[in-house]
């Protein structure tokens, strides 16, 4: 529109618009009106009429669509600040409802094993960059009674133990490495062993049973347990579940795939063992 107004056909408009209203100022001046001077000075002005109407209403819808866009300006603003709201509020629920299932896994892991001194639940912090058996580090250290190889747990099974600890941090070693060896049993058979870590497992997520008999009982999907027998792990609790059986490379024993209970790449809270009976004694002695 400001460009129109600027232009020559504008200026050419104006130019014989004032004209016309001279001819006419002139022709009143001289003679009066009479009925064929209004007419004709009518026929001459019509177009200019439309033109001018036509003008008024592009001008009046340019306003009106101004005035909508402001509108819907203020309107979007509006919603986009009740949308952040909304959100925030959202953000704030799924952080209570993570608390509240955090204290229920503590509380039912609590009720289950009255035996266990248990820390409060653990933040995972993060995941140890390039480690390929999943060690991660929790929010909690000496200044919170965390010792080195204590056993770190969920509600579902065994994950790992403390190897390294900071005055409000520690290290988790899971049982997807080598590092760590966990005597178990079987739970419907009298099958012993040891759970531990392969590096060619590990990348399925997945750990060792070995040190079984050849004419193992053991099956797939059979629960496998700590059996407390060195006294790092109390006994009775969770590992994992048979995956697959097959005899070791030497043929004078069978081994097992054993998928942990819990879900070693997709922690965010755990719980630290801090005592339990048997803790420290080797039954093996």
């Amino acid at each position: 529109m400001n460009h129109f107004l600027k232009s020559t056909r504008f200026k050419v408009i104006l130019f014989i618009l004032a004209l016309l209203v001279g001819i006419m100022i002139y022709a009143v001046s001289v003679g009066g009106y009479t009925l064929s001077a209004v007419s004709l000075f009518r026929t001459i002005t019509a177009p200019f009429q439309r033109l001018s109407n036509s003008m008024s209403e592009r001008v009046e819808h340019s306003l009106n669509v101004y005035r909508d866009a402001e509108i819907h300006y203020e309107q979007n603003k509006a919603l986009k600040q009740e949308v952040a709201e909304l959100q925030k509020q959202l953000a704030d629920y799924e952080e209570t409802r993570r608390h509240l299932e955090e204290l229920q896994e503590f509380v039912g892991i609590k009720e289950e094993y009255k035996d266990l001194v248990l820390s409060a639940p653990c933040e995972v912090v993060s995941y140890v960059t390039n480690d390929p058996f999943g060690a991660f580090m929790i929010g909690q250290g000496s200044a919170d009674g965390i010792e080195l190889y204590d056993p770190v747990v969920t509600d579902l099974g065994l994950v790992g133990v403390i190897t390294e600890v900071g005055d409000h941090t520690s290290k988790v070693t899971t049982i997807l490495s080598p590092e760590v060896s966990v005597a178990v049993y079987c739970s419907t058979t009298p099958d012993h062993g040891v759970v531990t870590g392969s590096v060619s497992l590990a990348m399925e997520g997945l750990c060792r049973l070995q040190y079984l008999e050849k004419d193992s009982r053991i099956r797939k999907d059979k629960v496998i347990l700590t059996s407390g027998e060195n006294g790092l792990f109390p006994k009775g609790y969770v590992v994992g579940y048979v995956r697959d059986v097959q005899v070791d490379e030497s043929g004078l024993n069978t081994m097992a795939s054993i998928e942990p209970a819990a879900e070693i790449s997709d922690l965010s809270m755990v719980i630290v063992i801090k005592d339990f009976e048997g803790k420290g004694v080797d039954r093996d002695e």
